[in-house]
């Protein structure tokens, strides 16, 4: 199990759910799948809503490079990623994020043979219903930074991948992570979603 969420307040750019009306509702929830990972240095349009949710900390992370001297990111954020996994039904969509950047995260364990590395980093959950959003801070998940591969071949996401999927029953999200090809204990989570 997950502790209590903390909410927080973010970007007013949240008043739509990512994607929502482009979107189809989220066919077999229950069914593991790969998370979606967002480039948030210089998010595009698909990317933009994943940045607004973490505005806040995409802000200090610049904060902390500029202070350092840094100014190569004026333009854009400093470097910044995230995952997520998003859950759609008629009613409601529901997000969970984990922030990638190198001033929030720490390092769990690496892969060398995979060219990986495992990470703590701060998680948001974020629901959106009736034109309203609702953020809150999650605790820490876990993400996945991957280093270049040789010839620029896809990670094999056997070896390292995170999965999510939604527990209809326990009206959860579950985050899973699998490193070096076995299950990353301290990266199985469970977070549940409040009912409103």
């Amino acid at each position: 199990m997950h502790g209590p969420l903390t909410f927080v307040a973010v970007a007013a750019a949240l008043t739509l759910a990512p994607h929502a009306s482009a979107q189809s509702l989220t066919h077999d929830a229950n069914a593991w799948r790969a998370v979606a990972y967002a480039d948030l240095e210089l998010p595009n349009s698909e990317a933009v809503p994943y940045a607004s949710l973490w505005a806040d900390r995409l802000k200090k992370n610049n904060d902390a490079y500029v202070a350092k001297g840094d100014m190569r990111f004026a333009v854009a954020n400093a470097p910044a990623s995230e995952s997520h996994i998003v859950v759609r039904s008629p009613t409601k969509t529901v997000v969970l994020s984990v922030l990638h950047t190198l001033t929030g995260c720490s390092p769990i364990r690496t892969d060398p043979v995979g060219k990986a590395t495992l990470k703590r980093c701060p998680m948001r959950l974020a629901i959106y219903q009736n034109g309203r959003s609702t953020v809150a801070d999650a605790g820490s998940g876990c993400f996945i930074e991957y280093g270049a591969q040789p010839n620029n071949v896809r990670p094999d996401l056997a070896r390292n991948g995170a999965m999510g999927a939604y527990d209809v029953q326990a009206k959860s999200i579950r985050a899973g992570i699998v490193f070096q090809g076995e299950i990353a204990p301290e990266c199985q989570f469970r977070v549940p979603i409040p009912q409103t």
